[in-house]
């Protein structure tokens, strides 16, 4: 999926997103999430999301961002500026930069390894530097050819 459109929900209750990129499979896997994520796992998007998603619009800089980013969503999932897990390992999230802002996509992973949307809200630059400090984010380059590269935190000498 490109675009994610509201006007999809109208004839069915859940769509997919899409599927988390091997890369990012393989490196959740080694980073927390033991073995849980599958290659192919599509992640479902519940109708149900939106109106709590909706309710995080106010966090944006404005109703064109947030209506961007909605959009985006997938694009979001599939070439992130940073991936992180939740401390709790029961989510993974996709951050990418829009204009001075990050935007957040979580999706829940459940124990059998399911994959589904919660929700998507702006995510302030101290909180990213949080994550990363604590070792819960990381950042991630693009090879010319698309491939991505999670770069470790390693502390600057």
């Amino acid at each position: 999926m490109d675009k994610l459109n509201k006007d999809i929900f109208t004839k069915t209750d859940k769509i997919i997103l899409g599927v988390i990129r091997k890369e990012f499979v393989d490196f959740f896997n080694t980073h927390g999430l033991n073995g849980i994520l599958e290659y192919d796992t599509p992640i479902i998007f519940w109708s149900e999301r939106i109106e709590h998603t909706d309710s995080h619009k106010n966090d944006f800089v404005s109703d064109t961002i947030y209506e961007l980013c909605f959009e985006e969503i997938p694009k979001i999932i599939n070439e992130p500026d940073y991936i992180s897990i939740h401390p709790k390992k029961n989510s993974v999230s996709f951050i990418r930069n829009y204009s001075s802002n990050h935007v957040n996509v979580a999706i829940r992973v459940t124990v059998s390894g399911g994959l589904a949307y919660r929700t998507m809200y702006p995510l302030i630059d101290a909180m990213l530097t949080h994550y990363m400090d604590t070792d819960h984010a990381w950042r991630v380059e693009y090879k010319d050819d698309g491939t991505p590269v999670i770069i470790d935190n390693v502390q600057d000498s």
